[in-house]
C-alpha cells in the first residue's frame, strides 16, 4: 500500500502539537491587547500614533479627568463654606430629596451632618452593613443577629386622636410585662396577652385586622385607653449607624415631631436615597481635590464662571479672573489642550480623536453656568510630574507600537489553527496501514460517556485553576483609568506584571485545546466509521428495552421482583422512621443479594462451558453443583449437546478418513492401467492407419483416456484439499501479473470457442500473500470453467481492482447452458452447470478453487442471474 505522508502518525503528532502552540500564541496576543487596551484602541483607529498624547486613549483619559473635575466643580458650593470644604454642613433630608441641594439648616426636623452621612456610606461599602433597606414585616436582615433582630420589629400604636407612636418589639414587650400597658380584649374571646405578643413577634397583626382576634386596644395602669389599635410595622427600615440631629433615631423623630408622625416609611426611604446620593456627589468633589491638586498632576484645568466672575482651577497662577485671557493662553502653551465655550464655533483644541459636541455639552450642563463660561484643560506633555499621564506615556512608548504585530500574529495563529483543524478532520481515522477508518480505544467508549468524560476532565481542573487564579488575575486585566493604581502608580508597569497571569491563562487555553481535540477528533472518527449512534448509550438503552420486550416471557419474574424491591425502598423513604419497613427492606436486600450472587456464579459457569465447547473442547462438562432451576437445566442440556457433538465429530472424521483412503486407493489403482492405455494409444497412432474408422477410434480413445486422467487428478486434489492434507508456501505475489499470465495461457482455448476476453487491470501492482502454485490452480480453474461453459461468440469480462484494502478479481460470462441450479450448488463437488454432461469436466474445478482460496485467507463468491455467471476472488492487499 502506498505510503501517504500527510496521514502518517508523525505528521499528525506534529500538527496536534502545532495546534497547542498556535492556541497559546493566539491567546497570549489577545490578552496582551486586552490587558493594555491602548494597543487595542489604536489598532481600531488604523496606524498607531507615534506618541501617547496623539492616541485615542489619551483623549479618553483627559475626558474622564474632565468629567471628574466638572462633577467636583458642580458640587463646590454644596460642600464648601467660605471657600473651604465643610464636613459639618447640615443636610436636611427632605430638602435634599426635593431640591437635590444642601440647605445648611435643619428645616424639617430630620437632618444629619454631611460628614456623618458620607462615613455611613463608606462603612456600608467597606463592611456591607448599615446601608441596606428592608421590609420590616417580611425580611430578617442578615446583619441582624442576637438582640439586633428585634431592632427591626417595630410595633405601631394608634392613639385616640389619630396620631401614632412607634415602639421596638422589645420595648413594647417590657411595657406589657411590667403592666405599664395592658391589652384590652373582648370577654368572649380566648386570646391571651401571650397570644397577642406571639402574633406581634411573628408579624401576624396588620392594621385593621385586630377585630379578628378580639383585640380592642391598649390601656394604661390607671385603666385609661392609651391606644385604640396596634399592629406590626410593615414599611421600610434600616439599621441606623448615625443618629439624626437632636434625636436618638428616625423612630424618635417620628414619635416626637408631628411633621414626621405617621411618615416613618417615607423618612427611611428619604434617608436611604440621601446617604448614597451624598456619597456619590461628595466622592466626585473629593476626588477632584485629591487627584488633581497642583503639584500632583500634569493636568491643569480652569473653569471661569463669567456671569459671577469666579474662577475654579487647580493652578494658583490662574485664579485671578481679571487675567483670564492670559491664563487661557498659558494653558494652551502647555502641550495638549482643549478650550470650550458655550458655542461650538469657539471650541479650540489640538487633541486628536476628540468629540467636540460631547465635550461642550458635558461642560455646559454639568457646570454651575450654562450660558456664560469658558473651560480650559491641558496636559503638560513634558510630563514633569510622574502621574498617571506620565506612566501611560511611558507604557505606550514601550508597548504601543506592538499592537499591529500582536493583532496580525493572533489572526495568523487563528487562521493556521483552523487550517490544521481541517487537515486533522480530513485525515482523522486514516492511516497508511489500511484504507479503513481506524478507531482507538477511546473511540470505542459509548458516545455519551465519552462526551461526559471529556467535558468533566476539561471543566474540573479548569474550574479549579480559575478559582485559584481569580484573586490574582483581576489586577492584570483592569482598564486604564487614572485611579487604577492609587498607591505607587508612578512607573508601575502593569503589562509586565500581567505576563505571569497571561502565561497562566495560556496554559489553561492549551489544556482546553487538548481536550477539545480529543473530543472533536473522536467525534469525527465516529461519524466517519458510522459508530456515533451505533455505539451510543441511547441506542443501547433502546436495544435493551427491545430485548426485554422480545424476551418478556423469560424476564417478567425478574422485573416483578425488582418492582417489589423498588416499591419497598420507596415505602421506606416515604415512611422514614418505620422499623417495620426497615426490616422488610433489609430482608429484601439480603434475598436479592444472595439471588443475584448465585445467578452471577451460575451464568459464569454456563458461559465458560459454552466457550470451551465452542473452542473445540466438545468433551467439556459443566459442573451442575450450586446451579438451580433453569440454570441447572440449561447446563445439563449443554453437556448433552457436547456429548452429541463429540460423537458426531468422531463419526464424521472416521467417515472422511475412509472416504479419503478409498479415493486415494481407487485413484492409484486406476492410474496404473490408465497410463498403459494412454501409452498404447500413442503407439497405435504411430502406425499410421489409413482407415478413417480406425483413426476416429484412436481419437476417441485418446480424448476419453485424457479426460479420465484429468478426472483422476482432480479427485485426488479435491480429496487432499478437503482433508487439509496439503502444505502451503506463502510468498508475495503480484496478482496483476498472475492474471495476465493466466489470461495468456487460455487465449488459445478462448479463441477456439470464439470467445473474446475484455481484460481490465490496474496500473499499479497489487501484492497479495499466498501460495503461488495454489493461486495458479485457482485462476486456471476459473478461466477453464469459462472456456468450457461460456456461450460461443460472446465476451468474457475479467477485471482486477483494489477496494477497501482488498484485491478483488471478477470474471463474468454468459453461460451456454441454462443455469437451473443455485450459486452455492455450483461450488459443490461433481456439480456442473451442464446438466446433460455433454461437455468435458469433472465438476470439481470450482469446488477446488473455492477451497484453495479460503484456506489461503481469501474470499470466493459466485453470482448467478439468469444466464449471467460471475466469479469473484478477493485477497487482502499487503
Amino acid at each position: 500500500m502506498k505510503q501517504q505522508w500527510y496521514q502518517s502518525p508523525i505528521t499528525k503528532a506534529f500538527l496536534i502539537a502545532a495546534e497547542h502552540i498556535l492556541v497559546a500564541v493566539m491567546v497570549g496576543c489577545i490578552l496582551l491587547l486586552y490587558c493594555y487596551p491602548v494597543m487595542g484602541s489604536e489598532l481600531l483607529h488604523g496606524k498607531p500614533a507615534e506618541k501617547y498624547e496623539d492616541t485615542a486613549a489619551f483623549s479618553t483619559l483627559i475626558w474622564e479627568a474632565s468629567n471628574t473635575v466638572m462633577d467636583g466643580i458642580r458640587n463646590v458650593d454644596e460642600f464648601e463654606t467660605d471657600g473651604n470644604y465643610d464636613p459639618q454642613k447640615i443636610v436636611d433630608i427632605e430638602t435634599y430629596r426635593d431640591t437635590h441641594s444642601l440647605s445648611g439648616e435643619d428645616e424639617h426636623g430630620l437632618a444629619y451632618r454631611l460628614e456623618d452621612l458620607y462615613q455611613w456610606a463608606q462603612e456600608y461599602y467597606s463592611t456591607g452593613e448599615g446601608g441596606v433597606i428592608y421590609n420590616a414585616a417580611e425580611e430578617r436582615p442578615a446583619e441582624a443577629v442576637d438582640g439586633d433582630s428585634e431592632y427591626y420589629k417595630i410595633i405601631v400604636c394608634k392613639k385616640p386622636d389619630g396620631s401614632y407612636h412607634y415602639y421596638s418589639y422589645e420595648e413594647f414587650k417590657n411595657m406589657i410585662d411590667s403592666g405599664e400597658l395592658q391589652f384590652v380584649v373582648t370577654e368572649d374571646e380566648s386570646t391571651s396577652e401571650d397570644d397577642l405578643l406571639a402574633m406581634l413577634h411573628s408579624s401576624e397583626l396588620y392594621e385593621g385586622n385586630a377585630d379578628r382576634v378580639g383585640f380592642r386596644g391598649l390601656q394604661s395602669e390607671d385603666g385609661k385607653i392609651s391606644y385604640i389599635d396596634c399592629w406590626n410595622y410593615d414599611g421600610q427600615v434600616m439599621k441606623e449607624k448615625v443618629p439624626p440631629l437632636n434625636a436618638k433615631s428616625v423612630v424618635d423623630v417620628a414619635n416626637n415631631n408631628p411633621y414626621w408622625n405617621g411618615r416613618l416609611n417615607e423618612a427611611y426611604e428619604m434617608l436611604h436615597d440621601a446617604i448614597f446620593g451624598i456619597y456619590d456627589e461628595l466622592s466626585s468633589y473629593l476626588n477632584k481635590e485629591e487627584y488633581y491638586k497642583e503639584g500632583d498632576t500634569n493636568l491643569v484645568y480652569l473653569y471661569a464662571d463669567q456671569r459671577n466672575k469666579r474662577i475654579y482651577t487647580n493652578c494658583e497662577a490662574f485664579s485671578d479672573y481679571t487675567n483670564l485671557e492670559n491664563s487661557i493662553k498659558s494653558v494652551q502653551a502647555m502641550g495638549k489642550y482643549a478650550v470650550i465655550h458655550p458655542k461650538l464655533k469657539d471650541f479650540d483644541t489640538n487633541i486628536q480623536e476628540i468629540d467636540e459636541e460631547s465635550w461642550r455639552n458635558h461642560i455646559k450642563f454639568s457646570g454651575p453656568n450654562e450660558d456664560s463660561f469658558v473651560y480650559a484643560v491641558a496636559v503638560d506633555t513634558a510630563y514633569p510630574i510622574h502621574d498617571t499621564f506620565y506612566n501611560e506615556a511611558k507604557l505606550y512608548q514601550k508597548y504601543g507600537g506592538n499592537a499591529q504585530i500582536l493583532a496580525v500574529t493572533a489572526a495568523v495563529s487563528g487562521l493556521f489553527f483552523l487550517l490544521i483543524l481541517i487537515w486533522l478532520t480530513v485525515t482523522a481515522g486514516r492511516s497508511n496501514r489500511t484504507q479503513e477508518v481506524c478507531l482507538n480505544w477511546f473511540d470505542k467508549i459509548k458516545t455519551e460517556l465519552a462526551a461526559v468524560l471529556v467535558i468533566g476532565l476539561w471543566i474540573g481542573p479548569l474550574a479549579f485553576a480559575i478559582a485559584v487564579a481569580s484573586d490574582i488575575f483581576f489586577p492584570a486585566v483592569q482598564s486604564v483609568t487614572p485611579y487604577l493604581f492609587e498607591e505607587g502608580q508612578n512607573g508601575y508597569d502593569y503589562v509586565r506584571e500581567a505576563i505571569p497571569y497571561i502565561a497562566y491563562i495560556a496554559v489553561m487555553a492549551v489544556y482546553t485545546c487538548a481536550w477539545f481535540l480529543i473530543g472533536y477528533l473522536s467525534l469525527v472518527r465516529r461519524i466517519k466509521r458510522k459508530t456515533l449512534w451505533k455505539n451510543s448509550v441511547l441506542r443501547s438503552i433502546g436495544k435493551f428495552i427491545g430485548k426485554i420486550y422480545s424476551h418478556i416471557q423469560c424476564v417478567w419474574r425478574a422485573i416483578l421482583i425488582f418492582g417489589v424491591f423498588l416499591l419497598l425502598h420507596w415505602m421506606l423513604v416515604i415512611t422514614s422512621g418505620s422499623y417495620l419497613f426497615a426490616v422488610l427492606v433489609f430482608g429484601a436486600d439480603l434475598v436479592a443479594f444472595v439471588y443475584l450472587i448465585y445467578q452471577a456464579i451460575g451464568k459464569q459457569k454456563i458461559k465458560k462451558g459454552i466457550e470451551k465447547i465452542a473452542g473445540g473442547e466438545v468433551d467439556y462438562q459443566i459442573s451442575a453443583e450450586e446451579l438451580y432451576g433453569e440454570q441447572r437445566v440449561i447446563a445439563e442440556c449443554i453437556n448433552s449437546i457436547g456429548e452429541g457433538l463429540d460423537s458426531a465429530l468422531e463419526e464424521n472424521m472416521k467417515s472422511e478418513r475412509l472416504k479419503t483412503d478409498l479415493i486415494t486407493n481407487v485413484s492409484h489403482d486406476i492410474k496404473t492401467p490408465l497410463t498403459s492405455i494412454i501409452n498404447y494409444v500413442e503407439l497405435l497412432k504411430q502406425e499410421n492407419f489409413e482407415d478413417p474408422k480406425i483413426q476416429r477410434y484412436l481419437e476417441v480413445l485418446e480424448q476419453k483416456s485424457q479426460r479420465l486422467k484429468t478426472l483422476t487428478e482432480d479427485v485426488v486434489e479435491a480429496s487432499k484439499v478437503s482433508s487439509g492434507n496439503i502444505s502451503l508456501e506463502y510468498m508475495n505475489i503480484n496478482f496483476v501479473e498472475m492474471i495476465q499470465q493466466t489470461s495468456g495461457e487460455f487465449a488459445e482455448k478462448f479463441q477456439a470457442r470464439d470467445l473474446q476476453e475484455i481484460l481490465t487491470l490496474p496500473d499499479q501492482e497489487l501484492i497479495i500473500r499466498a501460495d503461488g502454485r495454489r493461486m495458479w490452480r485457482v485462476t486456471a480453474n476459473i478461466y477453464n470453467n469459462a472456456a468450457k461453459y461460456a456461450l460461443r461468440g460472446t465476451r468474457v469480462y475479467a477485471d482486477l481492482k483494489a477496494e477497501d484494502g482488498w484485491a478483488v478479481f471478477n470474471l463474468k460470462n454468459i453461460s451456454e447452458q441454462r443455469l437451473n441450479i443455485s450459486a452455492d450448488e455450483l461450488t459443490e463437488r461433481f456439480i456442473r452447470g451442464d446438466i446433460s454432461r455433454s461437455t468435458e469436466g469433472s465438476g470439481l474445478g470450482l469446488s477446488i478453487a473455492k477451497t484453495l482460496t479460503e484456506i489461503q485467507g481469501g474470499k470466493f463468491e459466485i453470482y448467478v442471474d439468469g444466464d449471467l455467471f460471475r466469479v469473484t476472488v478477493s485477497f487482502p492487499i499487503c
